[in-house]
């Protein structure tokens, strides 16, 4: 970590972070931005102002790229019989894992497809309710359409009868001023042949 594309470049070189970094370790303590802050300051003559963060991530990197370092090292002077064990292993490992992995997948298949045909089912029998239930709304709005159709007629067979009965009353109160006019007339015709008759005697 010579050099950063963007930003200002910092006040250290890699090295001397690794340095940093063993000096840290070689006092006891734990390799972070700050102990190797601490360490490259007073060591190794960098300046002081080094943020600390930024220090810390660099820190972690190369600690990772030590330790990957060490790995491949190890690996590398393994004889030849131990690394075709280790692959021989590893495959085994490998198809172990990939049974237990399609078995558990099968099972969740199995399982999941018990419970989708149970939803299925479910939801075949509440689209039979739904259908049932139309079927009864259907059936009520026609009975309420027919019954509005017989409250319409016996208002209409009311509304007659009521002009009817109007009708029929005028009739007898013009039947009743008739026989009231017929009486009159009747007395009047009395009255004169009554006059008439003593006029005679």
């Amino acid at each position: 970590m010579t050099e950063k594309k963007t930003g200002r470049p910092p006040k250290y070189t890699e090295a001397q972070v690794i340095q940093g970094i063993e000096i840290a370790e070689r006092n006891g303590d734990i390799p972070s931005g700050d102990s190797v802050k601490k360490a490259m300051c007073e060591e190794l003559g960098v300046a002081g102002g080094i943020n600390a963060q930024s220090l810390d991530k660099e820190v972690h990197r190369l600690l990772e790229e030590r330790v990957r370092q060490r790995r491949n090292r190890l690996i590398a002077a393994l004889p030849s019989a131990t690394l075709e064990a280790a692959k021989e292993v590893g495959v085994l490992v490998e198809a172990a894992m990939l049974n237990h992995m399609g078995e558990e997948h099968n099972k969740l298949r199995a399982i999941n497809g018990k419970k989708l045909t149970e939803i299925n089912v479910d939801l075949a029998n509440q689209r039979e309710q739904i259908r049932g239930l139309l079927s009864r709304i259907d059936t009520k709005d026609a009975e309420i359409a027919d019954l509005e159709g017989e409250r319409d007629d016996l208002k209409g067979r009311l509304e007659l009868a009521i002009a009817e009965i109007v009708a029929l009353k005028e009739r007898l109160a013009g039947i009743e001023q008739e026989e009231d006019f017929r009486l009159r007339m009747v007395a009047i015709v009395k009255e004169t042949l009554g006059q008439h008759g003593m006029a005679a005697v």
